[in-house]
Parts: structure tokens; sequence; C-alpha cells
């Protein structure tokens, strides 16, 4: 537990430091001049972005904001165009977009510069046909964290022996293809599970697609069971809680809980299955939402004031734009989870 405590704290302190220490972050400015953000939110239902935006408003707010808008796209590309619209008419200084569709990106950046408004990402980037990012983004280390639920998921396997049973054994890697921040973190848990358990025959994995929601996850993960009758040990890794929350519900459903393990990323959802006397939700990668909405609104504000471009100091040669490299702590309901609470 020290030492998750003390990886935590680390990540606070170099937070703090670089929203309030840096000497390049904004001064606070006086509320008759200060700016206006807003942030538009594929699914500000999600207790992610319930954190992260009212971290946002709080952060920006003292470091000299008029206000921070809130748009929520409730997943709908339509509810996102006209957040958009609206945004501009309302003549915003800076916009932070995390869309529901990344189909989006190009004419949210096309419509920003027409109208003079810095834009930036939050959570999942805004790309081009090719995928290259074409505005800054604050992302996940999305290999590296998937990588710690794969490793973990691995490891709790062996010990247990869970998969002696090989051929009524199953891994499902839940995936979310059509975010491009999601795809590492599916591979890295794929990836890495199989290399901590090398005896696990890569025939055993299944790939099932989702949109991000738990009534999603649910519904696939309840017909990928029904289609694999024989599978009576289901070992699971989803790209966020809301997939991990729809698995084991699934499993429930199937009386199929008690020989299964599911691993999320977020911390948001597992924190009430660890309360529970027994949940096949056993571990997540916690990600902090607050920190998030510190981060965001300090570089939003520092480009505002300053003009320093968010996230550059992590461009790679020939990019562009900075993709911050947000982490995340494994923690399951073995562990002493009050840091998340």
């Amino acid at each position: 537990m020290k030492k998750i405590f003390s990886v935590v704290l680390a990540v606070l302190f170099s937070v703090t430091l670089f929203a309030e220490g840096n000497k390049e972050a904004p001064k606070a400015a006086s509320k008759s001049e200060g700016p206006t953000l807003a942030f538009i939110c594929k699914d500000l239902s999600q207790e992610w972005f319930v954190g992260t935006s009212s971290s946002m408003q709080k952060t920006a707010k003292a470091l000299g904001a008029k206000d921070v808008i809130l748009y929520d796209a409730a997943m709908s590309p339509d509810k996102y165009m006209t957040a958009l619209d609206t945004a501009i008419s309302q003549k915003v200084d800076v916009l932070i977009v995390c869309p529901p569709d990344q189909q989006l990106s190009q004419i949210t950046v096309d419509r920003c510069k027409e109208a003079g408004i810095k834009v930036m990402a939050d959570d999942d980037g805004l790309i081009d046909a090719n995928g290259k990012h074409i505005a800054p983004a604050l992302e996940l280390n999305a290999y590296v964290v998937g990588s710690g639920q794969g490793e973990w998921l691995g490891n709790y396997v062996i010990k247990n022996k869970l998969d002696a049973d090989i051929k009524s054994s199953a891994y499902l890697c839940l995936t979310m293809d059509q975010v491009s921040s999601c795809v590492p973190r599916a591979d890295g848990a794929r990836d890495t599970f199989l290399k901590t358990n090398s005896s696990f025959p890569e025939s055993n994995v299944i790939e099932a697609d989702y949109d991000g929601t738990s009534d999603k996850a649910f519904n696939v993960v309840a017909a990928t069971i029904t289609a694999n009758p024989g599978i009576k040990s289901w070992f699971v890794t989803a790209p966020n809680d809301e997939g991990a929350l729809g698995a084991t519900r699934a499993l429930e459903q199937a009386n199929l809980d008690k020989k299964a393990v599911v691993v999320g990323i977020g911390g948001y959802l597992a924190i009430d299955e660890y309360k529970k006397d027994y949940s096949a939700f056993m571990a997540t990668a916690y990600i902090d939402p607050v920190l998030d909405g510190q981060i965001a609104a300090t570089a939003a504000m520092r480009w505002y004031k300053d003009g320093v471009v968010p996230y550059q100091e992590y461009a790679k040669s020939g990019d562009k734009f900075g993709i911050y490299p947000f982490g995340g702590v494994m923690i399951s309901r073995f562990d002493d989870f009050s840091v998340m609470e």
C-alpha cells in the first residue's frame, strides 16, 4: 500500500508543481479580464467525466477564468456538432473537446480555426484520417496502462491456477476500436497477459468490441458467453470501468462470475464493487479524474495567458502537437483502496 500511495503522491506533487509552481504558469486574472473556456464532453453522465469536468471548472476559475461552460454530447455526433456551433457562437477563448466520434476531428479543428478559437482534446484525441493528431491532447499512456491490466490478470490467473482446465477457459479482451486512445489499452492488456501467462494459448483469446458504455458491454459479453457455452472460466479486461462493470453483470446473469476475473481502467466504478462481499470485478488501473481536469485546465489557461501551446514538451520528433502521457496505478479489491475514495 505504501508503494501505491508513494506513486499517487508523486503524481500529485508533479502536477502541483506544473499547475502552481511552474514559472510559465498563468497568473490569476480578475474576472473582468478572464477568458471563457468550454468543454464539449462525449458523455457527462459517466463518473470519469463528472470528476474531470468539475475539476476542470474549479482549476480554471482559480487561475482566473471567467467561466468553463460544459456541453454534454451524450454520445451523439449531432449533439456534439450543435454544441460546437454554440460554443463558437459564444466566442469562447479556449475549447476543450472529447468527441463521441473521432471522425468529427477535422471539422472541429477547421471550424475553430475559422473562428480564431484555440482547441485542444481531452482523453480522446483529435486526429486525421491517418490517425495523426491535429491538435494538442491529454491522453492516457494507453499501452502502458493496458499492460498493467494484462500483467495483473496473468499473474492472478497463474497464482490461483484458474486456467487449470484450459479447454473451458478463455480470455475475453474487450475493445473500443472506434476510439484511437483505447486501441492501445486493449493491445497492451492482451499482449502482456499472453507474455505473463506464456502457457495460455492464443486460440483461447476472444475479442469483442463495444462503445464504452456499461449497457453495450453487458450485451456484447452476454452474447459472447452464449456463443461459447463450453467456457466456464472467463478472464476479462476492458478499456474502461464501464466495460468491466457491464462484463461483470453479464457474468453474474450467466452464473459464471464465481470463476471469473474482470479488470477495468478508471477506478471510479470499481470502488463500489470492492465494497461487496464478492465481485468478479477484481482490479482496475486507477486514474484520478481530478488530476486529468487540473492538467487540462492549467494547460488551457497557459495557452490563453502566455501563448504556450499545450503539451509541446511531450511532442515526439517530427510531431506538430504534444500528447500528455497520463498514467494509472493498478489497485485490486485485495488492496487498501482508500486512495480511491
